[in-house]
Protein backbone atom coordinates (compact mmCIF):
# COMPACT_ATOMS: atom_id res chain seq x y z
CA UNK A 1 0.00 0.00 0.00
CA UNK A 2 1.19 3.48 -0.77
CA UNK A 3 1.72 5.85 2.21
CA UNK A 4 -0.44 8.41 0.42
CA UNK A 5 -3.47 6.11 0.53
CA UNK A 6 -6.52 7.12 2.53
CA UNK A 7 -8.26 4.81 4.96
CA UNK A 8 -11.56 4.37 6.76
CA UNK A 9 -11.76 3.10 10.34
CA UNK A 10 -14.69 1.67 12.30
CA UNK A 11 -15.05 3.81 15.43
CA UNK A 12 -17.78 2.87 17.95
CA UNK A 13 -19.47 0.72 15.30
CA UNK A 14 -19.53 3.37 12.57
CA UNK A 15 -17.14 3.94 9.62
CA UNK A 16 -15.12 7.14 10.00
CA UNK A 17 -12.65 8.87 7.70
CA UNK A 18 -10.95 9.03 5.36
CA UNK A 19 -7.69 9.30 7.30
CA UNK A 20 -4.11 9.58 6.10
CA UNK A 21 -1.44 7.11 7.22
CA UNK A 22 -0.04 9.71 9.63
CA UNK A 23 -3.49 10.22 11.13
CA UNK A 24 -3.81 6.45 11.63
CA UNK A 25 -0.51 6.41 13.51
CA UNK A 26 -1.82 9.10 15.85
CA UNK A 27 -4.98 7.08 16.59
CA UNK A 28 -3.05 4.26 18.34
CA UNK A 29 -5.20 1.62 16.72
CA UNK A 30 -5.49 -1.85 18.23
CA UNK A 31 -4.73 -4.99 16.18
CA UNK A 32 -8.44 -5.89 16.22
CA UNK A 33 -9.71 -2.49 14.97
CA UNK A 34 -11.42 -2.62 11.58
CA UNK A 35 -9.75 -0.67 8.76
CA UNK A 36 -9.94 -0.52 4.98
CA UNK A 37 -8.44 1.59 2.20
CA UNK A 38 -10.97 3.93 0.62
CA UNK A 39 -12.70 2.16 -2.25
CA UNK A 40 -12.15 -1.39 -0.94
CA UNK A 41 -15.31 -3.49 -0.48
CA UNK A 42 -14.83 -4.68 3.11
CA UNK A 43 -13.24 -3.81 6.42
CA UNK A 44 -10.61 -6.12 7.91
CA UNK A 45 -8.94 -6.28 11.27
CA UNK A 46 -5.73 -4.26 11.20
CA UNK A 47 -3.65 -7.31 12.08
CA UNK A 48 -4.92 -9.07 8.93
CA UNK A 49 -3.53 -6.36 6.62
CA UNK A 50 0.14 -7.20 6.26
CA UNK A 51 1.44 -4.00 4.64
CA UNK A 52 -0.59 -1.60 6.77
CA UNK A 53 0.07 -3.45 10.04
CA UNK A 54 3.80 -3.17 9.29
CA UNK A 55 3.46 0.59 8.74
CA UNK A 56 1.66 0.93 12.09
CA UNK A 57 4.00 -1.43 14.01
CA UNK A 58 1.26 -4.00 14.62
CA UNK A 59 2.06 -7.71 14.49
CA UNK A 60 0.59 -9.27 11.36
CA UNK A 61 -1.67 -12.27 11.98
CA UNK A 62 -3.65 -14.20 9.39
CA UNK A 63 -7.09 -15.33 10.54
CA UNK A 64 -9.19 -18.19 9.25
CA UNK A 65 -12.45 -17.40 7.40
CA UNK A 66 -15.32 -16.66 9.78
CA UNK A 67 -18.15 -15.51 7.52
CA UNK A 68 -19.68 -18.13 5.24
CA UNK A 69 -22.16 -17.81 2.38
CA UNK A 70 -25.53 -19.29 3.22
CA UNK A 71 -27.05 -21.89 0.93
CA UNK A 72 -29.70 -19.48 -0.34
CA UNK A 73 -26.93 -17.09 -1.45
CA UNK A 74 -25.16 -19.96 -3.18
CA UNK A 75 -28.37 -21.07 -4.87
CA UNK A 76 -28.94 -17.55 -6.15
CA UNK A 77 -25.39 -17.34 -7.49
CA UNK A 78 -25.88 -20.68 -9.29
CA UNK A 79 -29.11 -19.43 -10.86
CA UNK A 80 -27.28 -16.31 -12.09
CA UNK A 81 -24.47 -18.45 -13.51
CA UNK A 82 -26.95 -20.61 -15.41
CA UNK A 83 -28.67 -17.48 -16.72
CA UNK A 84 -25.41 -16.18 -18.19
CA UNK A 85 -24.57 -19.65 -19.54
CA UNK A 86 -27.97 -19.74 -21.27
CA UNK A 87 -27.28 -16.28 -22.71
CA UNK A 88 -24.05 -17.67 -24.15
CA UNK A 89 -25.98 -20.59 -25.65
CA UNK A 90 -28.56 -18.16 -27.10
CA UNK A 91 -25.78 -16.27 -28.89
CA UNK A 92 -24.43 -19.52 -30.37
CA UNK A 93 -27.97 -20.57 -31.34
CA UNK A 94 -28.55 -17.26 -33.10
CA UNK A 95 -25.32 -17.69 -35.05
CA UNK A 96 -26.38 -21.22 -36.01
CA UNK A 97 -29.84 -20.12 -37.13
CA UNK A 98 -28.37 -17.35 -39.20
CA UNK A 99 -26.12 -19.79 -41.01
CA UNK A 100 -28.54 -22.62 -41.83
CA UNK A 101 -31.60 -22.85 -44.03
CA UNK A 102 -32.48 -26.47 -43.24
CA UNK A 103 -35.77 -26.17 -41.37
CA UNK A 104 -35.96 -29.89 -40.55
CA UNK A 105 -32.77 -29.94 -38.49
CA UNK A 106 -33.14 -26.61 -36.74
CA UNK A 107 -35.29 -27.65 -33.78
CA UNK A 108 -33.53 -30.97 -33.05
CA UNK A 109 -30.13 -29.27 -33.24
CA UNK A 110 -31.21 -26.48 -30.91
CA UNK A 111 -32.62 -28.99 -28.39
CA UNK A 112 -29.45 -31.09 -28.47
CA UNK A 113 -27.45 -27.89 -28.17
CA UNK A 114 -28.99 -27.19 -24.76
CA UNK A 115 -26.35 -29.52 -23.32
CA UNK A 116 -23.95 -26.62 -23.91
CA UNK A 117 -25.59 -24.66 -21.07
CA UNK A 118 -24.23 -26.77 -18.16
CA UNK A 119 -20.92 -27.15 -20.03
CA UNK A 120 -20.57 -23.38 -20.36
CA UNK A 121 -21.54 -22.97 -16.71
CA UNK A 122 -18.92 -25.55 -15.67
CA UNK A 123 -16.14 -23.98 -17.74
CA UNK A 124 -16.80 -20.42 -16.59
CA UNK A 125 -17.02 -21.52 -12.95
CA UNK A 126 -13.73 -23.44 -13.17
CA UNK A 127 -11.92 -20.58 -14.86
CA UNK A 128 -13.26 -17.72 -12.71
CA UNK A 129 -13.20 -19.51 -9.34
CA UNK A 130 -9.63 -20.66 -10.01
CA UNK A 131 -8.53 -17.15 -11.01
CA UNK A 132 -7.66 -14.16 -8.82
CA UNK A 133 -11.37 -13.26 -8.87
CA UNK A 134 -12.10 -16.46 -6.87
CA UNK A 135 -15.73 -16.24 -7.94
CA UNK A 136 -18.03 -17.06 -10.82
CA UNK A 137 -20.16 -14.27 -12.27
CA UNK A 138 -23.04 -15.09 -9.90
CA UNK A 139 -20.77 -15.16 -6.86
CA UNK A 140 -19.18 -11.85 -7.83
CA UNK A 141 -22.59 -10.22 -8.19
CA UNK A 142 -23.76 -11.24 -4.71
CA UNK A 143 -20.39 -10.71 -2.99
CA UNK A 144 -19.10 -14.19 -2.16
CA UNK A 145 -15.98 -16.07 -3.24
CA UNK A 146 -14.38 -19.51 -3.10
CA UNK A 147 -11.30 -20.12 -0.95
CA UNK A 148 -9.41 -23.01 0.56
CA UNK A 149 -9.93 -23.73 4.26
CA UNK A 150 -7.30 -21.11 5.20
CA UNK A 151 -9.02 -18.42 3.15
CA UNK A 152 -6.53 -18.48 0.26
CA UNK A 153 -7.21 -18.77 -3.50
CA UNK A 154 -7.85 -22.32 -4.67
CA UNK A 155 -6.14 -22.30 -8.08
CA UNK A 156 -7.32 -24.10 -11.20
CA UNK A 157 -6.58 -27.67 -10.09
CA UNK A 158 -8.76 -27.46 -7.00
CA UNK A 159 -11.37 -25.47 -8.92
CA UNK A 160 -11.70 -28.35 -11.40
CA UNK A 161 -11.95 -30.89 -8.56
CA UNK A 162 -14.59 -28.80 -6.76
CA UNK A 163 -16.82 -28.39 -9.79
CA UNK A 164 -16.47 -32.03 -10.85
CA UNK A 165 -17.38 -33.11 -7.31
CA UNK A 166 -20.75 -31.38 -7.75
CA UNK A 167 -21.72 -34.39 -9.87
CA UNK A 168 -21.93 -36.35 -6.60
CA UNK A 169 -24.53 -33.89 -5.36
CA UNK A 170 -26.52 -34.47 -8.53
CA UNK A 171 -26.20 -38.27 -8.33
CA UNK A 172 -27.38 -38.21 -4.68
CA UNK A 173 -30.49 -36.26 -5.77
CA UNK A 174 -29.33 -33.09 -4.06
CA UNK A 175 -28.34 -34.62 -0.71
CA UNK A 176 -24.73 -33.62 -1.31
CA UNK A 177 -25.83 -29.99 -1.62
CA UNK A 178 -28.34 -30.05 1.23
CA UNK A 179 -25.70 -31.39 3.62
CA UNK A 180 -24.45 -27.82 3.84
CA UNK A 181 -27.50 -26.97 5.97
CA UNK A 182 -26.06 -29.08 8.78
CA UNK A 183 -22.51 -27.75 8.59
CA UNK A 184 -21.29 -24.81 10.65
CA UNK A 185 -19.26 -23.51 7.70
CA UNK A 186 -21.99 -24.24 5.16
CA UNK A 187 -19.75 -26.74 3.37
CA UNK A 188 -21.56 -28.91 0.85
CA UNK A 189 -20.22 -32.34 0.01
CA UNK A 190 -18.24 -31.07 -3.00
CA UNK A 191 -16.61 -28.45 -0.76
CA UNK A 192 -15.55 -31.10 1.74
CA UNK A 193 -14.10 -33.23 -1.04
CA UNK A 194 -12.13 -30.33 -2.54
CA UNK A 195 -11.29 -28.68 0.79
CA UNK A 196 -12.96 -25.40 -0.12
CA UNK A 197 -15.18 -22.77 1.48
CA UNK A 198 -17.56 -20.18 0.09
CA UNK A 199 -17.11 -17.03 2.15
CA UNK A 200 -18.78 -13.65 2.24
CA UNK A 201 -17.76 -10.18 3.30
CA UNK A 202 -18.20 -9.00 6.84
CA UNK A 203 -21.35 -7.13 7.75
CA UNK A 204 -19.45 -3.87 8.24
Amino acid sequence: MNPSDRYEVVVQGKPKGPFSLDELRAMNLRPTDFVKPVGYPEFKELREMEALSKELNVAHQSTLPQYFASLDMRLLSTAIDYFFAFCGYAVLAAIYLGGTSNMETRIPTLLIGLVLVPILKFLTSVILEGSKKQASIGKMLIGVKVTDEQGKPIGYGRSIARNLAKLIGIVTLGIGFLSGFFDRRQQCLHDKIAGTLVIKDRLI
